[in-house]
């Protein structure tokens, strides 16, 4: 254990020697930086990475290429109609083409600097690393193999893209990392790089400076929680009125509505912008759940690919879009008595909403646009089948949506002293049961 410590702390050193400035609380961090460290991506000026932004097909066929080690040559003619020979995409474009790497547009044209999709981008790495992905049978699309061999070799999450949807740069740097591993016949998981220590924090509360601001919040750490046990994390978000500390009570997502406390998920409760009514609409705010998250896989061993939000009233607003501007590292949302955030949604993201009738606080009709809204987000069809949670009734589902990523609104279950705001008495349960079983409901 102690070596590996120190192992781990030279790694950490090297990369705070080697690293960009834009990257510390990336969800990709750490692939970015091995990248980085094998001379493979650079600086996008300033000393930064862009981690967030698009990227382009020249630019990450160039990566791919170079990370696979595949020599390249200066064409001697145009191989494509939008690319000349003096332009510095050329030798790639024509070499990946030649290799069978990538393919024309039906118009002759390769469109360098177009922004690349997830599928794109899986295409290439897969025929780049020559993977035969033809050995996993028929499929009725062109991208199906690509996407089955991406998913069963955890190189992308099927559920955290669409296939017309473009990655960033730090999905990319991911995406070819992971790739590289694969080809090297290593074992690659979505565990967090820190799950062989013990963990490193427990319950409490704790404070980040995040954009300058002192941020507070507060965690639950199952007992007993092991290094080797990847455990989902859930961000729960409070109302414009209650506290972070008030809604840990009443939410009771450590299971204190059964009067034990639950093993299976590490809680994080945010604390919104002060002072006057909590706010949850400044971008600080998104900086600070990267920041959570960055934190808290680095100090416990939290499954990447399980990380789930939560809201009530106003911090429902803040789960929505936290899914909507993050819907990459979201599995999964839940929000209680709110309506939607009609805001840049790049991607899918599950979703239970639920909303009572008569709300006093926040419009039902509000909550139904919300479900609509989240329903186009995930390319959902009409198909609905009748269902419940738990004590979470009256719920219609979207069967066929994006894969594995269903809509869910319900509109019945009992709240504290009859408030048709409030949270539903057993929510915690129910919603951690939603987050626990999502794939199973995704595919029904």
């Amino acid at each position: 254990m102690k070596k590996f410590f120190l192992v781990a702390m030279a790694i950490l050193m090297t990369w705070q020697v080697w690293a960009f400035n834009d990257v510390w609380d990336n969800f990709y961090k750490e692939s970015i930086l091995e990248l980085k460290n094998l001379w493979i991506i650079s600086w996008v000026g300033d000393g930064n990475y862009m981690p967030r932004d698009s990227i382009s097909r020249a630019e990450i066929l160039k990566i791919i290429m170079n990370t696979a080690n595949i020599d390249t040559w200066e064409p001697e003619i145009s191989c494509f109609s939008d690319i000349n020979l003096n332009d510095w995409q050329a030798k790639y474009a024509c070499s990946a083409a030649e290799l069978w790497i990538t393919k024309w547009y039906e118009d002759g044209r390769f469109k360098p600097g177009w922004s690349v999709t997830a599928l794109e981008a899986i295409a290439f790495a897969t025929r780049a690393f020559d993977v035969d992905v033809e050995a996993l049978g028929e499929w009725d699309e062109w991208y199906e193999k690509y996407q089955a061999y991406a998913h069963i070799n955890n190189l992308m999450p099927i559920h955290s893209y669409s296939k017309d949807r473009f990655i960033n740069r730090g999905q990319a740097a991911d995406l070819i990392n992971r790739m590289m591993q694969v080809s090297k016949w290593e074992s690659v998981d979505y565990a967090s790089v820190w799950c062989s220590i013990s963990p490193d924090i427990t319950s409490g509360s704790y404070n980040r400076i995040v954009s300058g601001l002192d941020r507070n919040y507060l965690l639950y750490v199952p007992p007993g929680m092991q290094a080797w046990k990847q455990t989902p994390l859930v961000i729960a978000f409070h109302g414009r009125t209650n506290s972070n500390t008030m809604v840990r009570d009443y939410m009771k997502l450590w299971g204190g509505s059964y009067g034990s406390q639950q093993s299976d998920f590490v809680v994080a409760y945010p604390a919104g912008m002060w002072p006057g009514p909590y706010s949850w609409s400044q971008y600080a705010n998104i900086e600070f759940f990267d920041a959570i998250v960055s934190e808290l896989t680095e100090k416990l061993c939290i499954d990447r690919d399980a990380i789930f939000t939560v809201g009530h009233s106003l911090g429902s607003y803040m789960s929505n879009k936290v899914s909507c501007q993050r819907w990459n590292v979201i599995r999964a949302m839940a929000w209680v008595a709110s309506s939607g955030f009609n805001g840049d949604c790049s991607g899918p993201v599950a979703s239970l909403i639920t909303h009572l009738e008569w709300d006093p606080l926040a419009s039902y009709a509000g909550g139904q646009w919300a479900y609509r809204l989240k329903s186009a987000q995930n390319y959902c069809s009409d198909n609905e089948i009748n269902t419940q949670i738990g004590d979470i009734r009256s719920c219609v589902q979207k069967t066929s949506c994006t894969p594995w990523n269903t809509v869910l609104f319900c509109n019945d279950y009992d709240t504290y002293g009859n408030d048709r705001h409030s949270w539903p008495k057993n929510g915690g349960d129910d919603i951690l049961d939603f987050f626990m079983d999502v794939d199973d409901f995704a595919r029904r």
